[in-house]
């Protein structure tokens, strides 16, 4: 596969084109990335299909650019050529193409040279039934003869060179199965009624072994598609993204009139290509017109016979496969490695314990495009582990790169990891890195319902929730002022606790790195940290400054929505510790309120809002100090347990002004954190590495890197100790209130949905549903 070691060096993502989306009429701006939030959230059943198709069909609509044949080979890491057997058989499918059939409105007819040209049909279509099938169904006839018969033209040929003996030149065979689905679901599919699938050829054949895809419409689109026709066939790619895990694109063969179109669907765009025609649009016919059917023949034949290694998956997938093998070269300062695919552990146990299984799938929601994780339980040199599969874009931090940062600074409560690599360095602008981590045990939310429920008065839930807090918040602070580094995605699903009640923060594929001009030089060895960050960046092949000026220019929302803090909410485009540690407090009153006796399904509201009015409902409930846990819905709990909570807030909310949640919304640098609040609740040396400089790094500060801020001027404040007057200072009506004022409840589809947007993938990043049976494992 391309960028994988060992395979031809890619060239460089494809340049953007303007003008050339291709689905009709849905061709728009990006506009302003703080507006299109909620387009990313799938609908509330995904399983109705016009709903998930115009979901699909918003969240897509920009990303056509098209792209020539040959370019897309070079992009493969294949011979970049116009005509793929000029070397081998330039006139392979001659006799086809002067056999091909006329497409009469809507049935297939014989066509007749013209007058000038001298070649006779060979007759190879004479009896063939697709002459008697209309409408599509005679497009899809003659696309099925036209394979079979291909295989056969191929067969004979390679026959014919073995003859011949010496340096005969051989052509590939069709190795895969073609089925007709346009009356038929294909099975695990959701329903989908697919023209043409090509298939591996395993048994059963279902969505998962599906190659190719083949939609054929009658008419003819020279310019865009239409947006129905762009819905279903991105509905069709988007679920073989959900059903096959090695996936590196998704081809599909799209037949429209005569001609016929390549679409691949990667992380990041779409692209199609112009095959050209496969059969004729006018009954008499040219020598040219001939050569052009023989070269669609031919490039279409050529992408069939591709194994799937080379044409889809960063495996080979011909058989099932139920276990991989990452494989890199030992001694090499570098992080490049092949992945191989095992149908079963080989008996020696020496052979078999580097093989990870990817049948133990934790099933998650997955975005048709942007970032993409897919997680396995599995075993590792006999040992429980997790293996995280993830796309990232190549201008991103890899997470693996950052894990190799906090482990250099010694960052304690990240999970161990076992191996690490890069299989694709550069595709579509897309990287894939697997990683191998301990199992970390069960979600917070997990563990303390198993442990806790009905307890809320105990001292064993203070103890634990005391234990949870001081062990996570000694993480984040080692890994913001040891090394750097911000996480920006605590959510529900990433504070993991084991049997033995030790905490580990996972999923740190949304951590920020920082540059040298947001650090504290007392705290960090700034000549050393950047040759670090050089070193890192040869071993994972990116451009250190360009990742992390692109970091420091597209910081604004990147988070899970019901755990951003008021600022991010707001828009900040200024990240810092206070906001990892605000969304630690979230997530703890969250599982406190799945902890009480009466919880309210309805959820409090927090999840029905845009980021900005969440911001403020949330400075809202949070200006009262002795009934905010009342507004996240904790109506029981011990005292103790009632401080630690009103000291966190103290910790987030107050400074030497008083309530200053507020301000927050309109000026994100406000000076907070009072240190103090928490020195009863975290050990002695985490109180002094808060206490670095005097609390000032807690403040989000900008960097050389940093782009000039979009938030709003600043605006009055006046303090109050009023909820109702603080609620109508940040613009809140007690309606808004009255919506958050039970619990937090169950949670929604549309609050587990990690945001990031950017200039480059203004549609977002990954997507993500951190459930209760999900959150063993690293979301992303």
């Amino acid at each position: 596969m391309t960028g994988s070691s060992g395979a031809p060096e890619q060239p460089g993502t494809p340049t953007r084109q303007t003008g050339d989306n291709f689905a009709g009429g849905m061709a728009t701006s990006a506009g302003n990335a703080h507006s299109l939030g909620k387009n990313l959230l799938p609908p509330p059943d995904d399983t109705k299909l016009e709903k998930r198709r115009d979901w699909l069909s918003n969240t897509m609509k920009d990303r056509g650019q098209t792209m020539k044949f040959f370019e897309l080979l070079g992009y493969l890491g294949l011979p970049p050529v116009q005509d793929p057997f000029e070397n081998v058989a330039p006139q392979l499918f001659q006799s086809l193409a002067e056999s091909a059939p006329f497409l009469n409105k809507d049935k297939m007819t014989k066509a007749r040279m013209d007058r000038s040209t001298t070649l006779q049909p060979s007759g190879v279509f004479e009896n063939s039934s697709f002459f008697e099938a209309s409408k599509e169904n005679a497009v899809t006839a003659y696309f099925q003869s036209l394979v079979d018969v291909m295989d056969d033209e191929a067969a004979t040929h390679n026959a014919s060179s073995s003859q011949r003996g010496g340096d005969g030149k051989l052509v590939p065979r069709y190795m895969y199965d073609l089925a007709d689905h346009q009356t038929k679901e294909v099975p695990g599919s959701e329903g989908l009624k697919m023209d043409l699938v090509f298939f591996y050829r395993r048994v059963p054949a279902n969505i998962s072994n599906v190659h190719i895809i083949v939609e054929a419409k009658l008419a003819e689109y020279n310019g865009d598609i239409r947006p129905k026709d762009f819905a279903q066939i991105a509905d069709y790619q988007y679920s073989v993204w959900k059903a096959q895990r090695t996936r590196a694109f998704v081809p599909i063969l799209f037949l429209h009139g005569s001609q016929l179109d390549l679409i691949i669907f990667t992380r990041g765009h779409l692209y199609r290509m112009k095959l050209g025609s496969i059969c004729y649009s006018t009954q008499i016919i040219r020598k040219h017109d001939i050569n052009n059917v023989r070269l669609t023949m031919a490039r279409l034949y050529y992408l069939i016979t591709l194994p799937s290694e080379r044409f889809g998956h960063i495996c080979d997938v011909s058989q099932e496969q139920q276990y991989l093998r990452f494989v890199r070269n030992p001694g090499e300062d570098s992080v490049l490695a092949t992945v191989e695919s095992h149908l079963m552990p080989v008996v020696r146990p020496h052979d078999s314990s580097d093989l990870l299984s990817i049948q133990g799938y934790i099933k998650r929601f997955v975005h048709p495009r942007g970032r993409l994780a897919h997680v396995f339980r599995t075993s590792f040199r006999g040992e429980t582990a997790v293996l995280k599969l993830s796309w990232t874009p190549v201008d991103r931090m890899p997470e693996g790169a950052v894990y190799e940062l906090l482990q250099q600074a010694s960052v304690g409560g990240i999970p161990a990891v076992h191996d690490y690599g890069l299989v694709i360095a550069n595709l579509f602008g897309y990287r894939l890195e697997y990683l191998v981590l301990e199992d970390c045990g069960l979600s917070i939310e997990d563990y303390l319902m198993a442990k806790h429920k009905g307890g809320l008065d105990s001292i064993e839930l203070y103890n634990s929730v005391k234990s949870i807090v001081r062990q996570a918040l000694r993480c984040l602070i080692l890994a913001r002022v040891k090394g750097g580094i911000l996480h920006r995605d605590i959510s529900l699903g990433n504070i993991m606790v084991d049997c033995d009640g030790t905490v580990r923060v996972i999923d740190w594929g949304y951590a920020k790195v920082l540059d040298s001009t947001s650090l504290d030089v007392g705290a960090v060895n700034i000549a050393e940290r950047n040759a670090l960050l050089e070193t890192t960046a040869r071993r994972w092949a990116y451009e250190s400054r360009k990742v992390l000026g692109n970091e420091e220019a597209h910081d604004h929302i990147t988070g899970t929505q019901l755990y951003m803090s008021i600022p991010v909410l707001a828009g900040a485009n200024i990240r810092g510790l206070v906001d990892d540690v605000e969304s630690l407090f979230y997530v703890i009153l969250h599982v406190l309120a799945r902890l009480q006796p009466n919880v309210d399904d309805a959820a409090c509201g927090f999840d029905q809002h845009a980021n900005k009015s969440l911001a403020m409902i949330r400075a809202g409930c949070l200006s009262d100090e002795p009934s905010f846990l009342r507004f996240f819905g904790i109506s029981t709990c011990s005292n103790k347990l009632r401080k630690l909570l009103s000291d966190l807030r103290k910790f987030l909310f107050v400074n030497s002004d008083g309530y200053i949640a507020s301000r927050l919304i309109v000026d994100a640098s406000t000076p907070r954190g009072v240190v103090a609040s928490l020195e009863s609740h975290i050990d002695a040396e985490t109180m002094s590495l808060l206490s670095v400089k005097d609390g000032d790094m807690l403040t989000p500060k900008k960097s050389a890197m940093q782009v000039p801020s979009n938030r709003p001027p600043k605006q009055p404040y006046r303090k109050s100790s009023s909820i109702t007057q603080s609620l109508s200072n940040v613009g809140v009506s007690m309606g808004d209130l009255n919506l958050a004022s039970s619990s937090l409840g169950k949670r929604s589809r549309h609050a587990e949905v990690t945001e990031e947007y950017d200039e480059e993938y203004p549609f977002g990043s990954e997507s993500k549903r951190s459930k209760s049976q999900d959150s063993a494992a690293f979301d992303s």
